[in-house]
């Protein structure tokens, strides 16, 4: 396995480098839980693995609509604003890999690329490592930080889960091609 399938400690690592990013949207985020719950409250039952969407009792609504703020922001080409609400996203559900990939997107664009790598991992991670797509945004990250090596890793184990035989994905495996080309320059 390559770097882009990641352990459980690199994953709380991730997390707090995250919260670190910006103290005072975690300010905001925890002030919007319920009154009745305490910094401990919140922190213990975070540690049993609940997510903060369900600890600051915000609907699956209230998600999708934020989702889809995120992506029209992102679609309209408000990639400071669109990372803020997938950051918040991920913070609060990070179980959901339309938000890992719209943050790393988001990211990418604004050519943060460290920061969209580390978003497309958790992406890898949240698809249980199955999904080629995420491969290529990393290999297309790993190369503009001009990092060839760990390019090269994620391309071809990307490629290795497209099927050959399956007429949709070739222009993704063509994709994959292509860059791992340019890596072995």
């Amino acid at each position: 396995m390559t770097d882009a399938v990641i352990s459980e400690s690199e994953i709380k690592d991730l997390m707090t480098e995250m919260a670190k990013v910006s103290t005072d949207n975690l300010k905001r985020i925890f002030s919007s839980a319920p009154a009745s719950k305490s910094w401990e409250e919140i922190k213990e039952r975070l540690s049993k693995g609940e997510l903060l969407k369900d600890i600051c009792e915000l609907t699956d609504e209230y998600m999708e609509a934020s989702y889809k703020d995120a992506r029209e922001k992102l679609d309209n080409s408000d990639f400071d604003g669109a990372r803020e609400i997938f950051y918040n996203l991920c913070l609060f559900d990070q179980s959901k890999p339309k938000y890992w990939g719209g943050l790393g997107k988001c990211c990418e664009k604004l050519k943060q690329y460290r920061e969209a790598i580390e978003s497309y991992k958790m992406l890898t991670l949240v698809t249980n490592a199955a999904e080629p797509l995420p491969y290529l945004c990393l290999g297309f990250c790993h190369l503009k930080n001009n990092d060839k090596k760990s390019a090269l890793e994620v391309l071809e184990e990307g490629k290795e889960l497209c099927d050959p035989y399956d007429q949709e994905q070739r222009p993704l495996l063509e994709q994959f091609e292509i860059l791992i080309a340019v890596c072995n320059k």
